[in-house]
């Protein structure tokens, strides 16, 4: 019968040393929880910065320059020809400081949430007012056939099922509006080009394009375009604009 195998015997940690390591892990946790109660105080008060009187004077007189900006735009005109159906819109500017309501409201309601968001519009006369009043921060006009082609094949969105999906298949698309006789990505760039009868059911189901703004940015974002500026209606040169995005 063979010898039972010797065990090693257990390294033993004196006492002293695991007092040392119990007041250490102790010390670690507490000063762990005072951070995390500092860091919560520090973020309240970030939300609510102190402000001086200078800031409450600037926020009070952008908002009566905008009045007053707002009531200039009944009497202005803004013409569109007869020939143009669909209008491609996007935001290019921020502004610093508190939003006019309005303002807010109606980018939000076209979808321009964001910088460089951009959507196609059907052109009419609510568009058109609605325009009229966010154009200080918007570039805006005439999308050709070929610049509504070229978005929605390389940045073409869809909801389907509740997810956001790449709009990169015919058979997706006439899953979707195969009852509506649209098959195909280029009957759905048809269809929105001339504002036809179901233009308003895929404009809804196509996300806003989130565009990346041309190499250095737009310049002078605060001047209009016809004063060499960014913001306003380009008309046909949209289509230059968008291609430098695509």
């Amino acid at each position: 019968m063979s010898d039972p195998i010797e065990q090693p015997a257990l390294k033993t940690v004196p006492t002293a040393l695991l007092r040392k390591r119990r007041a250490l892990n102790k010390e670690r946790v507490a000063k762990a929880i005072e951070k995390k109660i500092k860091d919560k105080k520090s973020s309240a008060k970030n939300k609510h910065p102190f402000k001086r009187a200078e800031y409450f004077v600037n926020e009070s007189f952008k908002a009566e320059m905008t009045e007053k900006r707002l009531g200039r735009l009944k009497h202005k005109h803004v013409k569109v020809p007869d020939s143009v159906k669909i209008l491609f819109v996007m935001r290019i500017a921020n502004i610093a400081g508190r939003m006019p309501e309005k303002i807010r409201k109606i980018l939000q309601s076209m979808r321009l949430n964001e910088m460089n968001n951009a959507v196609l519009m059907r052109k009419d006369e609510n568009t058109i007012e609605k325009i009229k009043i966010i154009e200080p921060y918007i570039t805006w006009g005439y999308p050709s056939l070929r610049s509504i082609h070229d978005l929605i094949f390389k940045y073409g969105y869809g909801e389907v099922d509740g997810v956001k999906s790449a709009l990169s298949s015919n058979v997706l698309i006439e899953n979707k509006f195969s009852g509506d006789g649209l098959l195909c990505l280029d009957d759905v760039v048809k269809e929105i080009f001339n504002v036809g009868t179901h233009f308003d059911t895929i404009n809804k189901f196509i996300y806003p394009f989130k565009l990346t703004p041309p190499k250095g940015g737009f310049r002078r974002v605060a001047v209009a375009f016809s004063k060499n500026g960014a913001w306003g209606n380009r008309a046909e040169k949209i289509n230059s604009v968008i291609r430098k995005m695509l």
